[in-house]
């Protein structure tokens, strides 16, 4: 009874005009921040975090979910038409939307990148209703011992996934663990690492260092490329069909299937959800040889899967209080920032709030379904933006995020040190997804192997004689040497 009353009450908060403009204003925001390059969903969300401290957690957080949606989507649009992902998710979508759009069907390709975009987003919302909360009550059999043990597994996998080069990715893993020991000793309550300063007693905020390591760094390497915005291809304003829409159905439905399951994978992404599903779609096409030359089910494959990682990104989250990308993490120091913290109690202290997350994915995608299909004959004029006022205005919005957050011109600083950091990791090609994830895995981490040692009266023994803990410590260390071990195989394979 209790749970239908906290639906209820949650579909009512959902309902509202007040929620719903934002939800609207949240995907606007991500339509716009897919097309503008690099900016991504975690960008974005970051960027508009300080703005939202004071709204209701809720309505902030639905926000926040409509521009990671329409971000998917928006990555999609500069793919069809300057053969430019404007995100990572985006870049199998190109391989098919772009050579459509030539072949003068460019509102063909937009229009089924939307509606593909919204069926994955609907139906991994629907999948994230149905598998949270079994998976929720599985955690409460978790202790601090189970708790390390997922989160070792969560910085495996993103190290593994997260570039070509293993070692670079387990590198910038490390770094984002030793960024997390700056501050105040969680047990102790000693300073550490904070050379004196006091800015520093609180540590480092995960959004200084995200804004810096993506959005500045991303301005830095645009300067240092130069150009000029290139040409955008002519479009007709022709949408596709109801028969082209009902024969990539079963397309769109495989895919998001995939898309669930490697967005619930901490730190796999829309980007590789998005490639499986494409290779996936043209393994099972009828018409394979029309795959690179303007397929539909090209088009539709990636970003039904793109779309879908949201769903699957929020089922670790809101049950085990682990992100599945870097935009879950975002989401996750929102939540934690609002003094909410995941994991398989908020399902019942916080039911409403759960309800209302997966009420506002549902409309999130509708919302975007209607607005995209409205905006697309308008949507590649925002690419036409001139690149010194593009790259301006993105430097400008994140020094004010960065000021927003704590008010000390000491976090613009840094901010602009860690914006040079990402740009050395960017020409040394060191992925900084591993270690935004690893600042916000890293302190579960520490406390957690801390206590489980406190529990167990310093004997390490505690992390592989309980059974659950073993068994994802074991799956996180064949997570990490898989890629290896296949590359190796690889190599040996060419050199036969």
């Amino acid at each position: 009874m209790i749970e239908v009353a906290a639906i209820g009450e949650a579909f009512l908060n959902v309902i509202t005009p007040y929620t719903l403009f934002f939800l609207v204003l949240g995907v606007v925001l991500g339509i716009v921040a897919g097309i503008l390059p690099g900016i991504n969903g975690a960008i974005g969300i970051s960027l508009i975090l300080p703005f939202t401290f004071g709204m209701d957690p809720a309505t902030a957080l639905i926000m926040m979910l409509g521009l990671w949606g329409g971000q998917n989507f928006g990555g999609g649009v500069t793919a069809a038409l300057i053969h430019t992902p404007g995100a990572a998710s985006g870049a199998a979508t190109l391989f098919d939307s772009y050579p459509l759009a030539q072949q003068g069907h460019a509102g063909k390709a937009l229009g089924l990148i939307c509606i593909a975009s919204a069926v994955g987003w609907f139906l991994s919302t629907i999948l994230l209703a149905v598998t949270a909360l079994p998976l929720a009550a599985f955690a409460l059999r978790f202790s601090a011992a189970e708790y390390f043990a997922v989160g070792i597994f969560g910085l495996s996998m993103v190290a593994s996934l997260a570039t070509k080069n293993i070692f670079k990715g387990a590198l910038a893993t490390l770094l984002g663990l030793l960024v997390v020991t700056i501050g105040t000793d969680p047990f102790s309550g000693m300073p550490r690492f904070t050379f004196g300063r006091f800015e520093l007693m609180n540590g480092i905020s995960f959004l200084i260092v995200m804004i810096g390591v993506f959005a500045v760094a991303e301005v830095l390497v645009q300067i240092q490329k130069g150009g000029a915005t290139e040409k955008i291809a002519a479009y007709s304003r022709a949408l596709p069909s109801w028969a082209e829409i009902r024969s990539v159905v079963p397309t769109m439905l495989r895919s998001t299937g995939i898309g669930m399951a490697v967005g619930a994978a901490p730190g796999a992404g829309g980007s590789i959800a998005a490639f499986i599903a494409y290779n996936e779609a043209k393994r099972f096409s009828k018409k394979p040889d029309e795959f690179g030359r303007g397929s539909l089910e090209g088009v539709a494959a990636p970003e039904s899967a793109n779309n879908a990682t949201e769903g699957g990104a929020m089922v670790p989250l809101l049950a085990l209080g682990i992100p599945g990308s870097g935009a879950a993490a975002v989401i996750l120091a929102a939540m934690i920032l609002y003094g909410l913290r995941p994991g398989p109690q908020i399902f019942t202290q916080e039911p409403v709030l759960v309800y209302s997350l997966f009420f506002g994915l549902a409309l999130g995608a509708v919302v975007l379904l209607i607005v995209g299909l409205l905006l697309t004959p308008w949507l590649a004029m925002v690419v036409r933006i001139p690149k010194p006022y593009l790259l301006t205005g993105i430097a400008g919005v994140s020094f004010m995020a960065a000021l927003a957050i704590t008010g000390l011109m000491f976090d613009v600083r840094l901010v602009l040190l860690f914006g040079v950091l990402g740009y050395i990791m960017r020409k040394l090609d060191f992925p900084p997804a591993p270690m935004i994830l690893a600042l916000v895995l890293g302190f579960m981490i520490e406390t957690n192997m801390r206590r489980a040692l406190i529990l167990s009266d310093g004997d390490w023994s505690i992390f592989v004689t309980r059974p659950i803990s073993a068994t994802i410590l074991a799956v996180a260390v064949l997570s990490f040497v898989y890629p290896m071990l296949r590359s190796v195989i690889r190599a040996r394979r060419a050199a036969a």
